[in-house]
């Protein structure tokens, strides 16, 4: 039960956002995707298909071992910690 009004606001928030045209809006934002020309597209990695798709069509990235300890070393030479 939980899960369905989860789900119902989700597409309420979604609907929102949409109609105010906001930038948070995932249609919004798809849609102003596929209006980029080619050269756009090549500047931010992606070709025509994955605009009109939606998503890019890339195996996922492997985890790193030890990659909180890669994580921690880096924010502590940019000053975070």
């Amino acid at each position: 039960m939980v899960g369905k009004e989860t789900w119902m606001f989700d597409m309420i928030r979604e609907l929102g956002l949409y109609l105010v045209a906001s930038p948070r809006s995932r249609y919004w934002q798809l849609q102003q995707l596929r209006e980029l020309d080619a050269e756009h597209l090549a500047d931010i990695g992606l070709t025509e298909a994955e605009a009109q798709l939606g998503r890019r069509k890339v195996a996922p990235v492997p985890a790193r071992e030890g990659g909180v300890v890669v994580r921690h070393a880096e924010a502590a030479r940019a000053g975070a910690m």
